[in-house]
């Protein structure tokens, strides 16, 4: 126990310099705090992670020369951006004091946590190239382990992928199972015995005032623009971008670079974006165009007018979407002109309703979990 409290060790993807990534692990240690425990972020960072987000890649390859390149024309600014990311990693959470970067390394460790929690992000998915099968907790023995709000992102469609297979039984000793997806919990209670539930992604059981916080009182852009964020850049998203700016006669301001169509556009470039200056740039945004989930979350919670491009054929965006009243948010290009004539008409009013619910379903599956009672008991 830490001062008395239940020691809760979390395994996520903390330090992966991707903006989602960060504010749902701030948001998950933030909710714990509030609900009475200790929580401490198991500070796990393989050298592939670090890799993947170094300002330069030492990989080979034409794709890995082309994104040393752009970062080589912008060096100061994604200097700044790593710098910034790196800063919110070590001010913003509780880390435990060693740095793992291993497996093995957390095989051998012995912790001193009460329960074990594997959440949120993609940390299921095991595709991308800064996976780690420590995200599933197999070091973990003798000591409760729950999940809050994993993904298996896309892998979900690739169930007959060896990888795939072995998940089911990776997760369950598990005493407690949720999920981020309605796709993943029908996927698991195929395979285990165990209930699984669906919950809210971290960055949505905080509210705006609590976001707030991170967000500094000066605007970092000045004057009116459409702040267009995607994770990959392609010529049909920058048009919709173009055509709104060239209706409302904005500047549309980017901090994303993934490939040439981010790199070379018209666009204002404000690649020094860390989590807290990306939070401010949604936030003073006159509109947000996005095709990112926590784009999406950001949008919502800050009540900003907003399009999510092609909205409906991403699961994750288009059930908030739902649960909050916002199904016409969506856009693409044959409907953007349409769509732009009434795209600063949008009410809010059913969001929080909306969001209260499933707040409350997942504070349930949390105290549950960790044997803390019932919402009665804390007030």
């Amino acid at each position: 126990m830490e001062n008395g409290l239940k020691k809760v060790g979390i395994l996520t993807f903390h330090a992966s310099h991707n903006y989602g990534s960060c504010l749902q692990a701030y948001a998950l240690q933030t909710t714990l705090k509030s609900l009475g425990v200790y929580p401490e972020i198991i500070n796990f960072r393989t050298s592939r992670q670090k890799e993947l987000y170094a300002v330069f890649t030492k990989k080979k390859g034409i794709m890995r020369f082309l994104k040393n390149l752009t970062h080589l024309l912008y060096f100061s600014s994604f200097k700044s951006k790593h710098n910034k990311f790196e800063c919110f990693i070590k001010d913003e959470y509780v880390l435990s004091k060693k740095e793992y970067v291993s497996l093995n390394e957390l095989e051998e460790e012995i912790f001193d946590y009460d329960v074990f929690l594997a959440g949120s992000d993609q940390i299921w998915n095991p595709f991308p190239s800064d996976f780690d099968w420590a995200y599933y907790l197999p070091f973990v023995r003798d000591v409760p382990k729950i999940s809050y709000a994993p993904s298996f992102g896309p892998a979900i469609r690739k169930t007959d992928d060896e990888r795939m297979k072995s998940l089911p039984e990776r997760v369950a000793n598990f005493s407690h199972i949720s999920v981020r997806e309605p796709q993943a919990k029908a996927y698991l209670e195929s395979y285990v015995t165990k209930e699984v539930s669906v919950v809210l992604d971290p960055t949505l059981l905080l509210n705006k005032n609590e976001w707030l916080q991170l967000v500094d009182k000066t605007p970092i852009v000045k004057g009116d623009y459409i702040f267009l964020y995607t994770l990959y850049a392609t010529p049909v998203i920058n048009k919709i971008a173009k055509r709104l700016s060239k209706k409302w006669k904005i500047k549309v301001v980017v901090s994303n670079v993934s490939n040439q169509h981010d790199a070379i556009n018209s666009f204002k470039k404000q690649f020094s974006t860390g989590p807290k200056e990306f939070l401010n740039l949604i936030y003073y945004a006159k509109f947000v165009l996005v095709t990112s989930f926590h784009g999406t979350v950001f949008s919502v919670l800050f009540e900003k007018p907003f399009f999510a491009i092609n909205g409906e054929k991403d699961n994750r965006i288009f059930n908030l979407l739902s649960i909050t009243g916002l199904k016409d948010r969506t856009v693409n290009l044959a409907n953007v002109q349409e769509k732009a004539n009434t795209a600063f008409q949008i009410d809010f009013s059913s969001v929080e309703k909306g969001l209260q619910k499933e707040r409350r379903i997942s504070f349930d599956f949390l105290r549950k979990a960790l044997e803390l009672g019932t919402d009665e008991d804390d007030m």
